[in-house]
């Protein structure tokens, strides 16, 4: 079984207590089994140039930059037409689901991946995966 991480697993690792739930299931799940949309990649960074000046914006952007893009390595996948083409569909079937959370179902639907999340209410598609480590 193969996984796609969601933005806040993601974004779990730079807190100052990560879930410790969480770290247990990346630490038994191989990192070759672990991909990442690049539509995550973009929330973050989106979110870490929208932050005012300062210290913790700098220490955002060093880890973004020197420890999460480079642990991806090459399992970030992209968004192309077979992808569009699945979030239109979903997007059809739930108009006020989160675009970028319909793009990363569409992702985990057409690589026939589990999205791991802990917003499992976003990931309500018919056909999708989806496991929530916070609660195991």
């Amino acid at each position: 079984m193969a996984f796609l991480l969601d933005t806040c697993v993601l974004s779990d690792g730079i807190k100052h207590k990560p879930n410790t739930n969480l770290l247990a299931w990346l630490d038994g799940t191989p990192q070759e089994q672990r991909f990442v949309s690049v539509l995550s990649l973009a929330e973050i960074q989106f979110g870490i140039l929208m932050m005012p000046d300062g210290r913790r914006k700098t220490v955002l952007a060093s880890w973004y930059e020197t420890e999460l893009r480079p642990s991806c390595d090459s399992r970030v996948l992209s968004f192309n037409e077979p992808e569009a083409t699945m979030w239109a569909r979903l997007r059809a079937s739930q108009p006020s689901a989160s675009f970028v959370d319909t793009q990363l179902a569409a992702t985990a639907l057409i690589q026939g991946l589990t999205i791991v999340t802990r917003n499992v209410r976003d990931f309500d598609f018919d056909g999708l995966a989806v496991i929530n480590p916070w609660e195991v």
